[in-house]
């Protein structure tokens, strides 16, 4: 039965990651619709089609096999070496050619088979005249820039949704005492008592936006801080030192730094006003340690290993959801935060190396070598799917 409840968990968390994917498309589809972009493809998934709809604007919805991605696919988008135009970006190109003379004919030849940029230009002002839409790469920067952040902007605004659900479902936890050490001569480490529920640290409460572990994480050895409890219903403040503990278990004595006692945690529940007034800062405070992470990772603070990819990311999710299920409700605003600000980065392949590059064609007036930037992009979605995968491979290996 746990095995089959844990299964479950991995293909909700495959589902979670596909419907934040559809979500980042989803924010590329709508800002192309708004600003009259032509679309050609919205897929959720890669690979084989499943399932195909054409709309009668000549937009296509698919559902492919792979279910661990997605795009949207405007017309002209990718052109591989910026000399062609597919098939399905001229669908009048033919009727066009049928309507020039042989000259004009061998050019849309040329434009075909790639044999030579000039073909292209010409051909492509000329087709141009006799199309009503506009390829991306024609489309105003500006416009191009909004469609490429429109995708990261509405992961962040789905982890908003996504925090309020959390903060009104679940809370946040507030730590109670449930166990006090002492040292062998039975001296306690600390002046609490089993049941008191800690309510402040210093003059910063516990609460949606500062946890526990938050207001004591910088608190160094022999400092000595003061924290209120709650205790027989009365607030208390106790002062308290960070401590060398050394406790025994299981016949082996154990050494960490602490206030001397274990902890239990009981959610406070966010009434509806709170979770409106906190969602957020909260999702802030996610894509603030998300973009630390990686700041961390470039500096050398925290090794590659420390990071998943999504093999990685899916067992993380059924583990966490099989210990309960409301682990889920913290899941979603994390990864809508994480897809946002990895995408956001200027990163070869994703959508802020494209903002970078369509910015650098705004000032200057022209673009970069579409050639140059193609290459560029196409090694970084290289670099990213190999580490990907070797992050992966790291961590099936380091559980094995």
């Amino acid at each position: 039965m746990e095995i089959f409840k844990y299964i479950l968990y991995i293909v909700l968390g495959i589902v979670i990651l596909l419907l934040m994917v559809v979500i980042h498309e989803f924010g590329h589809y709508i800002a192309g619709k708004i600003l009259k972009f032509k679309i050609d493809e919205f897929s959720v998934g890669f690979g084989p089609k499943l399932l195909q709809k054409k709309k009668k604007n000549g937009e296509i919805f698919t559902l492919r096999l792979v279910p661990l991605g997605g795009y949207c696919a405007f017309t002209g988008e990718d052109n591989a070496d910026g000399t062609t135009i597919g098939k399905k970006q001229t669908e009048n190109s033919e009727s066009d050619a049928n309507n020039v003379s042989e000259n004009q004919k061998q050019t849309v030849t040329d434009i075909e088979t790639s044999q030579t940029t000039e073909a292209f230009v010409e051909d492509r002002e000329y087709e141009k005249t006799k199309r009503d839409f506009l390829l991306f790469d024609e489309q105003k920067p500006w416009k191009r820039i909004i469609v490429f952040i429109a995708g990261p902007l509405l992961n962040f605004l789905s982890a908003i949704v996504f925090s309020f659900f959390y903060i009104l479902i679940v809370g946040y936890a507030s730590p109670t005492v449930n166990e006090v050490f002492a040292t062998s001569d039975g001296t306690v480490y600390n002046p609490f008592i089993k049941g008191d529920r800690i309510i402040a640290v210093g003059d910063r409460s516990i609460d949606i936006m500062n946890s526990f572990s938050d207001l004591t994480g910088d608190i160094q050895l022999g400092e000595t801080v003061v924290m209120t409890v709650v205790r027989n219903g009365n607030e208390i403040k106790l002062n308290v030192t960070k401590k060398e503990i050394t406790v025994v278990e299981e016949g082996e004595e154990r050494t960490f730094s602490g206030f001397g006692f274990q902890t239990r945690y009981e959610y406070i529940r966010g009434q509806i006003g709170a979770s409106f007034l906190y969602a957020v800062p909260i999702t802030l405070k996610f894509s603030w340690m998300i973009l630390g992470t990686f700041g961390q990772l470039l500096t050398g603070k925290i090794k590659l290993t420390a990071l998943t990819g999504p093999i990685g990311t899916v067992s993380a999710f059924a583990d966490i959801a099989s210990q309960n299920w409301l682990n889920i409700l913290i899941w979603l605003p994390l990864i809508a935060s994480n897809l946002a600000v990895f995408n956001i980065l200027p990163i070869p392949a994703l959508d802020g190396s494209k903002v970078v590059f369509t910015t650098i064609e705004w000032i200057r007036g022209k673009p970069v070598n579409k050639k140059v930037e193609n290459i560029i992009h196409f090694a970084g979605l290289v670099l990213l799917f190999g580490l990907v995968i070797i992050i992966d491979l790291i961590g099936l290996f380091s559980c094995g």
